[in-house]
């Protein structure tokens, strides 16, 4: 098992080089041995796993495949080997999260300050890709979990395992002292009389929500800021008279001024929230604990949120 883990580990070299020459000198092995070592590889698959081209070699559609499955064993081994290392002590290591604005801007910062009471050791890298090159990444190790938005095709495979912490419902918001929320479930004029931030996290969202407010009113509101930045369009709605629509769980944990929903329901899209990783990370103790965490974050924000709307006598 060890031996073909390092041929395994050679070819990745070499398609990583480009060519067998450049990956012997970075593995300081001659490349003849290295010829050799993935000559065994090509002769236990029973097929090519490189192509030659005018400046190298580049893998073939099989050798693809196989190097994807490298990545996700690299990972394996590493967080085998932490776990292995650590003896029963707090685990060092690394984790690598894909987070939406949501939480990136508002659930991570919270939840994060508290796995790191726990795991002080631990690195954590954030970054935040969408699309089908998300559960690519997750699948082969580049990613450990990634945190936002679900939809069917991301259950595509059986090693990804999907946990659920929220419903997303997009709600007009307005800080809790705003004249708006005096208003009643259909008086829908009074959207045009204060003014708007648009969350331009993308073309495509500002569009769906300019057009939902063009379809209950007849004509666009008063925009006054776009923010492709969550945390300024929630600071800015917490010192103003400032309307945005936003995820219901955008504003849940903020400091200062409640940011809550209007009265005035847009019909506007929602789903699920939560976290997508693969199975053979879910015994990592730092990944088992924050998703807890995240559990947790949720579990209090909608007590509060009850708690807001219904407070004791």
């Amino acid at each position: 098992m060890l031996d073909r883990m390092n041929l395994l580990f050679r070819f990745q070299a070499i398609a990583e080089a480009g060519s067998v020459r450049r990956a012997a000198e970075r593995l300081n092995i001659t490349q003849p041995a290295l010829s050799r070592s993935l000559g065994q590889l090509e002769k236990h698959y029973g097929q090519p796993l490189l192509e030659r081209h005018a400046r190298g070699v580049r893998p073939t559609g099989f050798g693809q495949r196989l190097l994807s499955t490298i990545s996700r064993l690299a990972r394996d081994w590493e967080l085998a080997e932490i776990e292995l290392a650590s003896g029963g002590r707090l685990a060092d290591g690394l984790l690598r999260i894909n987070a939406g604005p949501l939480w990136s801007a508002v659930v991570l910062p919270r939840v994060l300050t508290q796995l790191h009471e726990i795991f002080p050791n631990l690195v954590v890298e954030i970054g935040n890709r969408s699309g089908a090159v998300v559960n690519s990444d997750l699948m082969e190790g580049r990613i450990d979990v990634s945190f936002g938005g679900m939809h069917a095709g991301d259950m595509l495979s059986s090693q990804l395992e999907v946990r659920e912490f929220t419903h997303v419902h997009d709600r007009v918001m307005a800080r809790s002292g705003h004249p708006i929320h005096q208003c009643g479930p259909v008086d829908y004029t009074a959207l045009h009389d204060y003014p708007w931030i648009i969350y331009a996290i993308d073309p495509v969202y500002e569009a769906e929500t300019l057009h939902a407010l063009v379809e209950r009113t007849g004509t666009p509101p008063q925009v006054r800021v776009r923010s492709g930045s969550l945390l300024a369009a929630l600071r800015l709605l917490q010192e103003g008279n400032y309307l945005c629509m936003l995820p219901n769980a955008a504003v849940t944990g903020m400091q200062g001024e409640a940011i809550i929903p209007t009265p005035l329901d847009m019909g506007r899209r929602s789903g699920p929230s939560g976290a997508i990783f693969r199975r053979a990370i879910a015994n990592y103790a730092p990944m088992q604990e924050l998703l807890r965490l995240c559990a947790a974050h949720f579990d209090l924000a909608s007590h509060q949120h009850q708690h807001a709307f219904h407070p004791a006598k």
